[in-house]
């Protein structure tokens, strides 16, 4: 492909002519760059290798002699291979040596493991703006499903928080688990929270449902440990009758308001009996107050629709955490972290919604809603592709900073 120029860079203006390659300055005398892409289809992937060729110009108006501006910032891998280095890296979650190793082995094409973390800044750079837009539906929905976990990382720890529905998911590394930044996040959601019993969000301004799951296991170890006391089972028994029931209908009708409202006032009924009820041993007084605190929390779910009675879908997204922190266990720094919870963000989106993370990195489509809309994703023509304006890898500042040390080192030797 050739790369042409219709305007002088400096002035602006029209009136330029190619320079004659013996007229050329030293610094624009080679011309040419290749650059490598994959291309996949249902039944193949193939390497391609684009070369790009152009000339020198020069402005008869200010005299400057210049390349094309979108040759000098020419990428020299394309989207098609950046995407299949995130489809493996995050769905099949292999590492970056592996990955160097994958692509030799297979395309030929040999790429040091450090320009992965390239592809990722050039992919969480491309799609920043599609997490936010997830992020701004995610709270104007009805219903948001949140948890936190803990992480370690080379220069400290933190925790990984997820927000999650049936339609997106959005992973957020927060320095420490206190929740003040869920405030102001959540200050115009309307829908219902579940979440946990963490004390982080009883003070959100939104309807809250508590994760009954979580509540069932504290009461499955509290019996454990008193197996022989007698008001806490007089606690846990019709608790239990209360769930079993309202998960039958559940089976049987899903998360329909219409049919689950018929078990409010049975809960009602058990809250109503508890508080009158007096309590002697410590296990049973510790649940009974636990349960009175939260009675406006445990079920909420009964007044909505597909509103869930536990945390499942949030849990489910915190495993990916799980796994990542044992690949990398404490190697992993926070922007680095940052970046991967980016394209983890899109992945665990696509598989919610039960479409092809893989398909969507290659349609290059910045909005999921309107990849799933187009029935028909066709495969985009061959173009150019260059890095954003003002951006340079970081593995090549990296390169230019140690030069840059080695060669001080080397001057404060000779003056020494």
């Amino acid at each position: 492909m050739e790369i042409t120029a219709t305007r002088c860079p400096v002035c602006g203006s029209k009136r330029i002519a190619p320079l004659d390659p013996k007229q050329r300055p030293k610094d624009l005398q080679r011309r040419r760059k290749r650059a490598i892409d994959l291309v996949i289809t249902p039944g193949a992937i193939r390497r391609k290798v684009v070369e790009f060729r152009t000339v020198a110009y020069r402005c008869e108006s200010c005299q400057k002699c210049f390349t094309p501006e979108r040759y000098d910032r020419l990428t020299r891998y394309f989207h098609g291979l950046m995407s299949w280095f995130a489809y493996q890296h995050i769905t099949h979650r292999l590492g970056l040596r592996s990955l160097a190793a994958l692509f030799y082995e297979t395309f030929g094409v040999r790429v040091n493991f450090w320009e992965f973390t390239d592809f990722r800044h050039l992919l969480v750079h491309k799609y920043r703006k599609t997490c936010k837009l997830l992020l701004a539906q995610l709270i104007a929905g009805p219903v948001l499903y949140v948890d936190e976990t803990e992480i370690k990382l080379k220069d400290g720890s933190g925790y990984v928080w997820v927000f999650a529905s049936p339609s997106a998911t959005i992973y957020i590394f927060r320095r420490s688990r206190e929740g003040d930044f869920l405030r102001q996040m959540l200050k115009d959601f309307k829908g219902v929270l579940v979440s946990d019993f963490y004390s982080a969000y009883d003070g959100l301004p939104c309807l809250q449902q508590r994760c009954l799951i979580h509540l069932i296991r504290d009461m499955n170890r509290a019996i454990l440990d008193n197996p022989f006391d007698q008001e806490l089972q007089s606690i846990t028994t019709p608790f239990g009758a209360l769930l079993r029931s309202i998960v039958t209908t559940i089976d049987e009708h899903g998360l329909k308001q219409r049919y689950l409202r018929i078990h409010a006032k049975t809960a009602e009924a058990f809250f109503d009996a508890l508080a009158e009820r007096f309590h002697e041993s410590e296990a049973s007084k510790a649940l009974r107050e636990r349960l009175l605190r939260n009675r406006q929390r445990l079920f909420t779910f009964l007044q909505h629709d597909g509103v869930s009675w536990n945390n499942n879908l949030a849990e489910n997204a915190i495993k990916r955490i799980s796994d990542y922190r044992e690949d990398v266990r404490r190697s992993a720094k926070e922007a680095g972290l940052a970046e991967y919870l980016v394209l983890l963000s899109l992945y665990q989106t696509c598989r919610v919604r039960e479409i092809s993370f893989l398909k969507f990195l290659l349609s290059q489509k910045r909005d999921v809603d309107a990849f799933v809309a187009s029935k028909r994703h066709r495969r985009r023509l061959q173009h150019v592709e260059v890095y954003p304006k003002g951006y340079l890898p970081p593995s090549i500042i990296s390169v230019r900073r140690g030069k840059a040390i080695r060669a001080g080192d080397t001057v404060a030797a000779e003056s020494e």
